[in-house]
């Protein structure tokens, strides 16, 4: 992956006194203040037939739009405003952009000013907030009914990684003069890959040359009228034909209304929560409770684990740590609530075997904003980072409410739970049926099985993983230092919180006893001693008033969780294996299930994707369960 550059701008001030950003790689302004806008409408709007076939959507269809060049995302805040005014309220649109040299969010802050005095406002307000840091790689943005994937990098490496089809192509970026990499043989290859009979494309440009790449990949071109002092401009179309009554859209209306969701851990609830956000009424099961097994603890630390930053993009730790950030932001302002709590994390990066300036490597190429070295604040405050190699500061870490994100989830109006103990799934042509001992039956579109480490006992096909013990231990203490109000990641972790000391957590393969130990009190005090001494030494802490829990996590063999449709099935999905990180795993894995469903653009590349494949090869041998 080759290192991110942001875009190198110049400011010029046109007639109306307006500032507008010009890139000094191209030599050439990003929009002008007197016809961006509407150029972008009549170039890329009208010249995909965007109002007519937006209006004729029906509700919970989806639209594709994907972009070659994001820039400051004028086009797609024009979008955005169109969508508003045109779709049906539960539609929903997929918006996928690429930029090799995006916009620091200084820069995007200062060019998007330009419209605060426009309709744009609301969205680019929007935009400016949910900004991702410049990392290589997919961001997905969510605006209610609005998703945008942001790919930052190479487009034509970005394009061979997407997932998805497009229905509407805008072919922009600076012009083929100026920008020859984003007009290449290897560009048109991609968007035929991406595209199906019906889709349609415009750009600007009426070169005869990007005529001639659109005409040899099988679309149908035409020549129309150009914007302004344009003379001409290209649009074009896959297929025979095209149109737009609502009854023969290529986004065809979605056929899954119901669905069953076995198993209420954080996969469960979340791979609900994903499926009522598309509108399907979702009957969550549970042989017990939400929160009973592995993901019930009173809090989940939220942090990544660390990579180079060269290695992020298939990186799944660190690109679930950043979709899932947002995502619990999000929802903290949808339940009014403090579901996530951002404290910030302090990792010794333990354990290792490596030098200090291997580690200082580790993390120094990240934006301050995500991770850093522990500064002399911290240094101070908590005399006992000193004694490690090396600390990182992970901002945009912190702790998850398990509770308030179950109640939270549990109080959509399209999510049902129900205490079922389901013991096997079958399916017809039209149904699938999950039934329990005594022949209960629960009938849905699709049953998706989120059982952790008890899934494969669903069905025979479905990979037997690791059963891991772990255990928690806490004790209820006023007055705790407050040092200890920021969570410590060592080989374990602490956190406090609500006047109670939380450590973990105990790691014993292949046992499935969730009695509390002692032993295990013991051995999660220890780690709290070693890594934390002068802390430890003030509380003083007994292993016979510690308090515990323990339960069971479901552990691959290659550390990725388990994504898809079970082989010979149709109605049958399941997502599990997601180990000691679900809290961050859970919420994009949702999602990229969700996507396979309904064959949605998906915001992680294609090689993270075959990672998580059920089929892939590192599942064909089974794990040895005595080891």
């Amino acid at each position: 992956m080759t290192t991110l550059d942001a875009a190198q701008l110049a400011w010029q001030t046109d007639d109306t006194g307006q500032l507008l950003p010009v890139s000094l790689a191209f030599d050439d302004v990003y929009f002008s203040k007197t016809g961006g806008l509407d150029e972008s409408n009549y170039v890329f709007l009208s010249g995909n037939h965007l109002p007519i076939r937006f209006k004729n959507l029906k509700e919970n269809q989806k639209f594709t739009i994907i972009e070659t060049g994001f820039g400051t995302g004028l086009n797609f805040l024009a979008t955005c405003l169109l969508w508003s005014s045109l779709a049906p309220k539960n539609a929903r649109l997929y918006f996928v952009s690429t930029e090799k040299f995006p916009l620091t969010h200084t820069d995007l802050s200062l060019a998007l000013q330009t419209w605060q005095d426009t309709p744009l406002k609301f969205w680019a307000d929007k935009l400016i907030c949910l900004y991702p840091l410049l990392i290589a790689g997919c961001h997905r943005l969510e605006f209610g009914q609005i998703t945008l994937d942001l790919w930052f990098g190479d487009a034509k490496e970005s394009f061979t990684q997407i997932h998805g089809q497009a229905d509407a192509w805008f072919l922009d970026g600076f012009a083929p003069s100026k920008n020859n990499e984003l007009w290449s043989d290897e560009i048109f290859n991609q968007i035929k890959r991406l595209s199906k009979s019906g889709t349609t494309l415009a750009t600007f440009t009426s070169a005869g040359f990007v005529k001639r790449a659109l005409l040899n990949i099988g679309m149908t071109v035409q020549k129309i009228k150009g914007f302004g002092r344009k003379r001409e401009m290209l649009t074009a179309h896959f297929g025979d034909y095209y149109c737009f009554d609502a009854h023969k859209l290529s986004t065809s209306s979605q056929t899954i209304k119901t669905a069953t969701v076995i198993g209420a851990g954080v996969s469960g609830l979340l791979t609900s929560y994903a499926l009522a956000r598309r509108g399907i009424c979702v009957t969550l099961l549970d042989k017990t409770s939400p929160l009973a097994g592995a993901s019930g603890n009173p809090k989940a630390l939220f942090a990544p684990k660390i990579t180079l930053l060269k290695d992020v993009k298939d990186h799944l730790p660190t690109v679930s740590f950043l979709y899932s950030q947002r995502f619990y932001q999000t929802l903290n302002q949808l339940a009014n609530a403090e579901i996530f709590s951002q404290t910030g994390v302090i990792d010794f990066l333990l354990p290792h075997k490596k030098t200090h300036q291997t580690l200082k490597n580790l993390i120094d190429d990240y934006p301050n904003e995500l991770i850093c070295q522990t500064n002399d604040i911290i240094n101070q405050q908590i005399p006992d980072v000193l004694k490690h190699t090396i600390s990182a500061w992970i901002e945009k870490a912190g702790l998850i409410d398990t509770k308030k994100l179950s109640d939270f989830i549990l109080s959509h109006p399209l999510i049902n739970f129900k205490k079922f103990h389901a013991v096997t799934i079958t399916e017809t042509s039209q149904i699938a049926e999950v039934m329990d001992d005594f022949d209960n039956k629960i009938c849905s579109d699709i049953a998706i099985i989120c059982s952790g480490f008890e899934s494969y006992l669903l069905d025979s096909q479905l990979f037997n993983p690791r059963k891991i013990r772990g255990q928690i231990s806490y004790i209820q203490k006023t007055n705790l230092p407050n040092e200890l109000k920021t969570p410590i990641k060592y080989d374990g972790y602490c956190a406090a919180f609500d006047d109670i000391l939380l450590m973990g957590a105990s790691f014993i393969r292949n046992n499935t006893n969730t009695d509390v130990s002692l032993s295990e009190h013991e051995f999660n005090l220890n780690k709290f001693n070693e890594n934390i001494p002068t802390i430890a030494k003030q509380l003083n802490l007994k292993t016979c008033d510690l308090k515990g829990r323990a339960s069971i996590r479901a552990q691959t063999p290659d550390y990725h969780p388990i994504i898809g449709q079970l082989f010979g099935k149709k109605r049958v999905f399941s997502l599990y294996g997601v180990g000691s990180k679900g809290f961050s795993f859970a919420p994009l894995c949702s999602e990229i299930l969700a996507g396979l469903i309904f064959n949605e653009p998906l915001c992680i590349s294609q090689n993270l994707l075959d990672k998580l494949s059920i089929h892939r090869k590192r599942l064909q041998t089974p794990i040895n369960q005595n080891n």
